[in-house]
């Protein structure tokens, strides 16, 4: 009975430690969405999460590893717990739930506008492109090429170095109307540009 007791105790703790953060996260994505990363201040986080500065800190040790939260956050949005029941299905199906998710989140606007400050940013401040691309694009691959590396001798693929094939895959998922989007002279892409794009990343690692 203690056992239980304290295992329900502990499952509320991480519960409420779990809305904390969220909590936060959406806080520090609006700031930083506003006023760039330089003028984001974790005061200004505190304030809009309606948390104290002192439990920011608490999860997030500075406004770096903060923004790095920020962009992890996205990328769980793909990569979510049902990650691996997706891949449990056909190739062809798995692939493409996986890949409408990835544009979703990747052409976001909330994505768009964090991708900006990256590019405006990174050169006062180098490791804030290392942080992008370690906690978003990155996991991103690296889940796909894990995929790609269990069935790699599969016959329905043509896939030969797991991890170039994932990056292409996400490549062609993106392509230049990514870039167009990030410069602003184009919107999201139409629904019939999506599913081309899809198909077309999906023939490139499988032999159908």
């Amino acid at each position: 009975m203690r056992l239980s007791a304290n295992a329900a105790a502990t499952s509320r703790s991480e519960s409420r430690r779990d809305a904390k953060r969220e909590v936060i996260l959406s806080g520090a994505k609006a700031i930083f969405l506003s006023a760039g990363f330089e003028r984001a201040s974790m005061d200004a986080v505190a304030a809009r999460a309606g948390v104290s500065k002192m439990t920011v800190y608490r999860h997030y040790g500075s406004k770096e590893s903060l923004f790095a939260g920020v962009i992890a956050n996205l990328c769980d949005q793909i990569i979510d717990d049902d990650f691996e029941q997706i891949f449990e299905r056909p190739p062809r199906d798995a692939l493409a739930i996986f890949a409408r998710k990835m544009i979703e989140i990747t052409f976001a606007r909330e994505t768009i506008e964090l991708h900006r400050i990256v590019v405006a940013e990174s050169l006062r401040f180098p490791k804030l492109g290392q942080l992008f691309y370690r906690s978003g694009p990155e996991p991103c691959i690296a889940a796909l090429q894990r995929y790609f590396a269990r069935h790699r001798r599969a016959g329905e693929f043509k896939v030969r170095d797991p991890r170039r094939s994932a990056e292409e895959f996400l490549e062609l998922l993106r392509g230049y109307a990514h870039l167009r989007v990030i410069l602003g002279p184009e919107q999201y892409p139409s629904r019939q540009a999506i599913e081309l794009r899809i198909d077309s990343a999906i023939r490139h690692v499988l032999n159908a």
